[in-house]
């Protein structure tokens, strides 16, 4: 979970305050552990494009290098002699989450195969208004774990216009991440009983 924890709390304090409002209704939390995570603002630098500045997502990428980017795995092992010393973009087009997700989950191992230093992965949704998704990634037992993060839509299909025109384009990434220890929150339950069946009961989430 990235965020406050203190904010975390007053929200689930809220929407417990507000079901108990509604007398229809029974509710109660129940504890639960999570992963805490604290949310960063990214700063990205193109540089020689200097009227373009993005946001990327709280990972933990270190200094500077050249990008190449690709839309598929295929095309990464195909151009695999660029790749070395360089972050890699995956510009894949969104099929299904179950399909394209795989770039997120298994991309940063891809990339360091073929020698890459970083790589960012264009966020995995069908639509996007300039937001970076996050999510779960893992690396390959026996392949260098480089540093890998998600980007916006517009922000990948950018840079991969920048590169069908021939544009050289350096990354310099600011990016930091800590795993902190676990907390406790709380799944919060509401129930409404029935008239017609109140012996029964259905599960909405």
């Amino acid at each position: 979970m990235t965020g406050n924890k203190s904010r975390c709390l007053n929200s689930i304090s809220q929407v417990l305050l507000t079901l108990l409002i509604l007398h229809c209704l029974q509710c109660h939390s129940r504890p639960h552990s999570y992963d805490s995570k604290p949310l960063l603002e990214i700063s990205k630098e193109i540089f020689k494009y200097s009227d373009i500045a993005q946001r990327i997502i709280n990972l933990a990428v270190y200094g500077k290098a050249e990008v190449m980017v690709v839309e598929s795995f295929e095309e990464l092992k195909k151009r695999a002699s660029e790749a070395k010393g360089k972050i890699v973009v995956y510009n894949q087009p969104f099929v299904s989450y179950g399909e394209t997700v795989a770039y997120r989950a298994s991309g940063a191992s891809e990339a360091a195969k073929v020698g890459a230093v970083a790589s960012l992965i264009r966020s995995v949704t069908p639509f996007s208004i300039n937001s970076p998704h996050t999510g779960w990634q893992w690396y390959q037992p026996g392949v260098p774990q480089i540093p890998t993060a998600c980007i916006t839509v517009e922000d990948a299909q950018m840079m991969a216009r920048m590169a069908r025109r021939g544009q050289r384009i350096v990354l310099r990434l600011t990016m930091g991440a800590q795993t902190l220890p676990d907390v406790d929150s709380y799944n919060t339950v509401a129930e409404i009983t029935g008239s017609k069946h109140p012996e029964q009961v259905g599960e909405f989430k």
